[in-house]
């Protein structure tokens, strides 16, 4: 979605910001996509001039570096898949199913997802360090300008979500998320929430790849 701009004074709801995002806010968002492969492309290189080896996600283990990633994995990709089975893009702001507990639910999904490669491809401490700078730097700014952007579209229902956390979402709610939820698969697919699924046979070959090459 593009941004829009300032809301009219008498359109905005109770709470929501006088003016339009900076514009370096606008900008971050809309090269979400490059700055986010720049921080892949960074896990990379310090996983290879280190030489730790990649975690072995092939073969079942209890240690953490096996569960682990498989846990944020999967986790992640359930989210994303919920989120996208509910969202009514660019027809309002979505309050059923997962969004009843976290603003954001697409980002977290691929969020928790980039954390499994990101701690697995090399030192855990490292990658964590290096996603969690991602996420400042990148992920808040663009869920920032997107509220904004849909404030600008509906006002009326902006202060609906305004209680609700931006990333991390609140369990509590979790009986209203599923009483609310209206997930289907044609919405999840439409969304672009189906394709996640690659991930998960993705992130092994990925990581044999890397302990082969390190």
């Amino acid at each position: 979605m593009s941004s829009v701009g300032q809301v009219p004074q008498e359109a905005r709801a109770p709470g929501e910001p006088s003016s339009s995002p900076p514009a370096a806010i606008r900008w971050v968002r809309q090269r979400r996509p490059l700055l986010t492969a720049l921080f892949v492309v960074a896990v990379l290189v310090v996983a290879l001039l280190d030489g730790r080896p990649a975690a072995d996600v092939l073969h079942p283990s209890a240690a953490a570096a096996f569960w682990l990633p498989w846990l944020l994995a999967v986790v992640g990709v359930w989210v994303r898949i919920w989120g996208a089975g509910n969202l009514r893009k660019n027809q309002e702001i979505t309050r059923t199913g997962v969004y009843q507990m976290v603003r954001h639910p697409l980002y977290l999904g691929s969020l928790l997802m980039f954390l499994a490669f990101f701690i697995a491809v090399g030192d855990p401490w490292v990658g964590a360090g290096l996603w969690l700078a991602m996420v400042v730097l990148v992920y808040y700014p663009t869920m920032m300008d997107e509220e904004a952007h849909l404030a600008g579209l509906f006002p009326e229902q902006t202060a609906e979500y305004r209680h609700l956390p931006r990333l991390v979402p609140n369990l509590f709610r979790l009986p209203v998320a599923l009483r609310t939820d209206r997930f289907t698969f044609r919405a999840a697919y439409a969304n672009y929430g189906m394709r996640s699924l690659w991930f998960l046979p993705l992130l092994p070959v990925l990581l044999e790849l890397l302990r082969r090459v390190e």
